[in-house]
This record gives C-alpha cells, sequence and structure tokens, in this order.
C-alpha cells in the first residue's frame, strides 16, 4: 500500500487535498484562457466524482479509495538536467538503443536539450510540446481536445485535464510514412516522489502510418505519482502502432489513459508492457468511427511481490464492418494481484462486427491473485463475437519433459514463462521495440531467479 505522508497542516482526506493544490498551483501551470477553461471543467469533474470506492463497477477491483493514500506534490515546472547515460539506465540498453525520432520529458518537463527529430523525415512531423501548445493552441486542438472518445466519468482523467503539465501534441501529415518511430520518454528522477501530470495528444492524418512508443521510467524516485492520458485520432486509411513500456519506481502509482478513434479503413494495433509500480492502472478505450476498420490491442504484465496492476478495456463497435481482437498475459507471483477487465460493446447498426478478446494469467505462486471481467453488450444482430479468461500454473508434465533433456529446473521454468508471453509479444510489428521488450521479460525472469535464491 502506499505510505501516508505527515502534513503540516490538518491533515485533508486525499480528494480534498487535490482539489485545494490545485488553488494553489493552477496560476503557474501553462496555458491561456482556453486552457484554464479545459482545467476548471477538469478539476470540478473530479469534485463531483471523487476517488472511486469497490462500489464503482468499473473501479471495483482496483478502489483508490482504499489504496491512494496520499497526495503528493505536483511536480515544479524547473527541468532537473539529465544525461544521455541516465536515460540508457533508465530504459534499459535495448529499448534506448532502438532507432527512433525522441521525445523526452523529465518530471513533466520537456527536455529540449535530449530531444530530436531525425533530419530526414522531420518535415512530416509535427511536434509542439504541451506546454506551448496550450500557450497558443492551433484550431484543430481546440475542436478536438478531451474530444477523441472521451471517458467523462473517469476521475484520474479529469484530475489529468486539470494538472496536466506537458508532454506531446503531434501530427503526421497525411499519406506520410514515419520509418522510425516516435519514442516519447518520460522520467522521474528527482529524491522525493512528486505528483506528475502528461498529456499526449496524436493526430495521424488520412492515408499516413506511424509508430508511436511510449516509455515510463525513473532513475531514483522510487515513489512518484504519474497520471498521464494521450488522445489519438487516427484518420482514414491511416495505419498506427501504439506501444508502451511502463516500468516505474518500486513504490509508485501510475495512471493511464488512452482515448483512441478509429476511422473508416484505418488500423490500429496497441501494445502494452507493465513491469513496474507498486500500483497501476491502465485504461484503454477504443472506438470505431468509420467503417471497415480494424484494431488489435495486446498486452504483457509481468507482476511480483505485492504489487497490483489494472488493464482496463473498452472497445466499441459504433459502425459496421470492423474487426477488434485483444489478447493478454499476465505472469504473477508472490503477492502479486492482477486485473483484467474488457468491455466489448457493439453498437445498433454495427453489423458485421468481428470482436475476439482473451485475458490469461500464469500463476506462479499460491498467494497471487487474478481478477477477470470479461463482458459482451451487444445490439446488433449479424455479428461474430467472443470473449473469455483462464489462469493455470506451469504445466508439470512440460517441465518434466524438459528437464529430461537436459534442462535444469529454473532453464525449464523460464522457458516456459517466455513461451507464454510470446504469443502476446508476437503482437508487436517493430522487431527491434519486440526485441527489447523480450530482453526486458528476460530480465526481469532474471531478477525473479534471483529473488527467490
Amino acid at each position: 500500500m502506499m505510505q501516508a505522508v505527515k502534513s503540516q497542516a490538518v491533515k485533508l482526506p486525499v480528494e480534498e487535498k487535490l482539489v485545494s493544490q490545485f488553488e494553489q498551483v493552477k496560476d503557474r501551470l501553462p496555458g491561456e484562457d482556453w486552457a484554464s477553461e479545459q482545467r476548471l471543467k477538469g478539476i470540478r469533474r473530479f469534485g463531483e466524482l471523487g476517488l472511486p470506492s469497490r462500489r464503482v463497477e468499473a473501479w471495483k477491483y482496483t478502489a483508490l479509495r482504499a489504496l491512494l493514500k496520499q497526495a503528493m506534490t505536483p511536480s515544479s515546472s524547473e527541468l532537473n538536467k539529465v544525461g544521455d547515460g541516465d536515460l540508457y539506465r533508465a530504459l534499459g540498453g535495448d529499448l534506448h538503443g532502438v532507432s527512433a525520432h525522441h521525445l523526452v520529458f523529465v518530471d513533466g518537463v520537456y527536455d529540449e536539450g535530449n530531444s530530436f527529430i531525425i533530419s530526414d523525415e522531420a518535415g512530416f512531423i509535427d511536434m509542439t510540446p504541451l506546454h506551448e501548445a496550450l500557450e497558443h493552441p492551433p484550431e484543430w486542438l481546440r475542436s478536438h481536445f478531451n474530444r477523441v472518445n472521451p471517458q467523462d466519468d473517469d476521475p484520474m482523467l479529469a484530475l489529468n485535464s486539470a494538472y496536466m503539465s506537458d508532454g506531446a501534441v503531434i501530427q503526421i501529415l497525411k499519406g506520410r510514412q514515419i520509418k522510425r518511430p516516435i519514442h516519447l520518454i518520460y522520467l522521474s528522477s528527482r529524491e522525493q516522489g512528486e505528483a506528475i501530470s502528461e498529456r499526449n495528444f496524436i493526430h495521424v492524418e488520412e492515408g499516413a502510418g506511424v509508430t508511436i512508443l511510449e516509455s515510463y521510467a525513473h532513475l531514483r524516485a522510487p515513489d512518484c505519482q504519474r497520471n498521464s492520458a494521450t488522445e489519438v485520432l487516427v484518420d482514414k486509411g491511416a495505419k498506427v502502432s501504439h506501444i508502451k513500456f511502463q516500468h516505474e519506481g518500486a513504490r509508485a502509482a501510475h495512471f493511464g489513459n488512452w482515448m483512441v478513434s478509429v476511422g473508416a479503413e484505418a488500423e490500429y494495433r496497441a501494445f502494452q508492457f507493465t513491469i513496474g509500480a507498486q500500483l497501476s492502472r491502465s485504461s484503454i478505450n477504443v472506438r470505431f468511427d468509420g467503417e471497415g476498420a480494424m484494431a488489435d490491442v495486446s498486452g504483457v504484465s509481468l507482476l511480483w511481490d505485492e504489487q497490483h496492476g489494472d488493464t482496463t478495456l473498452n472497445v466499441t463497435h459504433a459502425v459496421p464492418r470492423c474487426a477488434s481482437r485483444e489478447l493478454f498475459k499476465m505472469v504473477l507471483d508472490d503477492r502479486a494481484r492482477g486485473v483484467f477487465q474488457g468491455k466489448l460493446v457493439v453498437r445498433p447498426g454495427a453489423q458485421q462486427s468481428d470482436a475476439k478478446q482473451m485475458a490469461r494469467s500464469l500463476m506462479l505462486s499460491d498467494t497471487a491473485e487474478f481478477d477477470a471481467k470479461p463482458e459482451l453488450e451487444i445490439y446488433a444482430d449479424d455479428v461474430a463475437c467472443g470473449h473469455g479468461a483462464t489462469s493455470g500454473q506451469i504445466d508439470e508434465e512440460m517441465m518434466f519433459y524438459m528437464r529430461q533433456r537436459g534442462m535444469s529446473e529454473e532453464q525449464a521454468r523460464s522457458l516456459l514463462i517466455l513461451a507464454f508471453v510470446a504469443e502476446a509479444l508476437e503482437e508487436v510489428q517493430n522487431e527491434d521495440i519486440k526485441l527489447a521488450l523480450l530482453n526486458s521479460a528476460k530480465a526481469w525472469l532474471g531478477a525473479e531467479r534471483e529473488r527467490g535464491e
């Protein structure tokens, strides 16, 4: 559980403190009048919703009123300088080494010195740090902000709208194919934990293609509270690969929201890889807004000790002839708790929808817990939809078979765990990123083995 901190004043409930802190810091947050209006809407909505308890169905397994014990001080606007070696250590050599455009944010502040767009593709990417975009918002951002598949009942998203400090505003121009991934790197670096709020807006115009990689990592602060949100607008015929690597500190809390709108004949592929944070919740919300589109949303979570990892997925088929596939794998050890909530909604008139969803967990201890809640809501009759969830332990017969062929028990165990997660990792199309995530899984297994010795 998150440890409470001593307050010098009268101790307020976490919800009240989050609201009162906003009054103290709102004047130093970036943005002109339009941005201030968005912030006020956000904090008012959070005040109405409050932190969810178990009685709120969407938060039944991750009741923040019980789990979130303190409201950390919002991060300052002062940049804490880091070097390339710091990024290497935080991300790991494989992920840091992926050839990509880099946009770096340290403690919620844009780090221009470590950011770059490689010159041969610079003319196809329009990128502005959020703090600048909020000062002089273009008309398209005003029109679409907080309206891409909006999630009005999510209190953490409302809080993000209030406190957002920086992030990336990216447009991929019509018809352009960006060969290298755009790597958005979010680093916590301070000794003392802070509350960090980042917001991204990604618009991929008609017929364009891009890979977006979001990485969340830490240098020193093991206990920051990060609240991130990304809106993704995928226009007609565009192709987007969207990947997230989450390796926050051992006592951190991480809340992530993706809101995605997929246009006609477009393709959206998402993958989330989670090994960090004591408490994490990733909400992925995808809506088809044009016919003939497809989405593939998958992920892997590797959790141990008393980590709590929640993946909540909502896929809405709002128009006909769209296809969606979802596959999530969780490996749980010690007293870790994995949560998967997956809802597929087929709205009236969304005929010929094709949707399949599966969540599987591998339990490495008798004290781990997996909570799965797959849901279907179908309001059309010409559809092909299915969902499921399974949990189990390592196959002892396979262990015996591999031991008979000369493998040690640990070698056989690690190979079976990697084989379990590899099916989901195959959904990552960029080979360099796939290899980096696979090596992160191997490193996790090595650390887990050392803990058990």
